[in-house]
Protein backbone atom coordinates (compact mmCIF):
# COMPACT_ATOMS: atom_id res chain seq x y z
CA UNK A 1 0.00 0.00 0.00
CA UNK A 2 1.29 3.17 -1.37
CA UNK A 3 1.63 5.79 1.94
CA UNK A 4 0.62 9.51 1.40
CA UNK A 5 3.47 11.39 2.92
CA UNK A 6 2.98 15.62 4.07
CA UNK A 7 6.85 17.50 3.80
CA UNK A 8 7.05 20.48 5.77
CA UNK A 9 10.01 22.14 4.55
CA UNK A 10 10.09 20.22 1.20
CA UNK A 11 12.00 23.05 -0.39
CA UNK A 12 14.82 22.95 2.26
CA UNK A 13 17.59 20.08 2.61
CA UNK A 14 15.87 17.76 4.29
CA UNK A 15 12.50 18.20 2.52
CA UNK A 16 14.38 18.15 -0.99
CA UNK A 17 16.19 14.83 0.45
CA UNK A 18 12.74 13.48 1.10
CA UNK A 19 11.43 14.42 -2.46
CA UNK A 20 14.33 12.30 -3.96
CA UNK A 21 13.02 8.99 -1.19
CA UNK A 22 9.51 9.80 -2.92
CA UNK A 23 10.61 10.31 -6.71
CA UNK A 24 13.22 7.06 -6.69
CA UNK A 25 9.81 5.02 -4.94
CA UNK A 26 6.94 6.37 -6.59
CA UNK A 27 5.11 2.58 -5.76
CA UNK A 28 5.84 3.03 -1.72
CA UNK A 29 5.39 6.96 -1.55
CA UNK A 30 3.08 9.87 -2.98
CA UNK A 31 3.22 13.15 -1.73
CA UNK A 32 -0.04 14.43 -0.54
CA UNK A 33 0.97 18.06 0.95
CA UNK A 34 4.23 20.26 0.09
CA UNK A 35 5.05 23.16 2.36
CA UNK A 36 7.78 26.18 1.86
CA UNK A 37 8.20 29.43 3.96
CA UNK A 38 9.38 31.33 1.15
CA UNK A 39 10.81 29.72 -2.01
CA UNK A 40 7.87 29.69 -4.62
CA UNK A 41 9.29 28.74 -7.62
CA UNK A 42 10.61 25.40 -6.28
CA UNK A 43 7.26 24.84 -4.39
CA UNK A 44 5.61 25.29 -7.99
CA UNK A 45 8.46 23.07 -9.81
CA UNK A 46 7.80 20.35 -6.78
CA UNK A 47 3.89 20.64 -7.20
CA UNK A 48 4.16 20.31 -11.13
CA UNK A 49 6.33 17.41 -10.76
CA UNK A 50 4.41 15.27 -8.13
CA UNK A 51 0.73 16.77 -7.90
CA UNK A 52 0.54 17.19 -4.13
CA UNK A 53 -3.24 17.22 -2.64
CA UNK A 54 -2.53 20.55 -1.61
CA UNK A 55 0.50 22.89 -0.90
CA UNK A 56 1.32 25.89 1.85
CA UNK A 57 3.17 28.75 1.29
CA UNK A 58 4.50 30.41 4.19
CA UNK A 59 4.93 34.01 2.90
CA UNK A 60 1.70 35.31 2.30
CA UNK A 61 2.78 37.70 -0.33
CA UNK A 62 3.99 35.48 -2.58
CA UNK A 63 0.52 33.43 -2.29
CA UNK A 64 -0.60 34.70 -5.66
CA UNK A 65 1.94 33.61 -7.37
CA UNK A 66 1.83 30.16 -6.20
CA UNK A 67 -2.02 30.37 -6.96
CA UNK A 68 -1.75 31.54 -10.52
CA UNK A 69 1.10 29.01 -11.06
CA UNK A 70 -1.00 26.20 -10.24
CA UNK A 71 -4.11 27.51 -11.28
CA UNK A 72 -4.25 24.85 -14.20
CA UNK A 73 -4.47 21.94 -11.97
CA UNK A 74 -6.27 20.58 -8.90
CA UNK A 75 -3.68 21.57 -6.32
CA UNK A 76 -5.40 23.20 -3.42
CA UNK A 77 -2.99 26.23 -2.27
CA UNK A 78 -3.20 27.85 1.08
CA UNK A 79 -0.69 30.58 3.09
Amino acid sequence: MQKRIAIFGSTGSIGTQAIEVIAANPSLFSAEILTAQSNDELLVKQALEFNPNAVVIGDENKYKKVKDALAKTDIKVFS
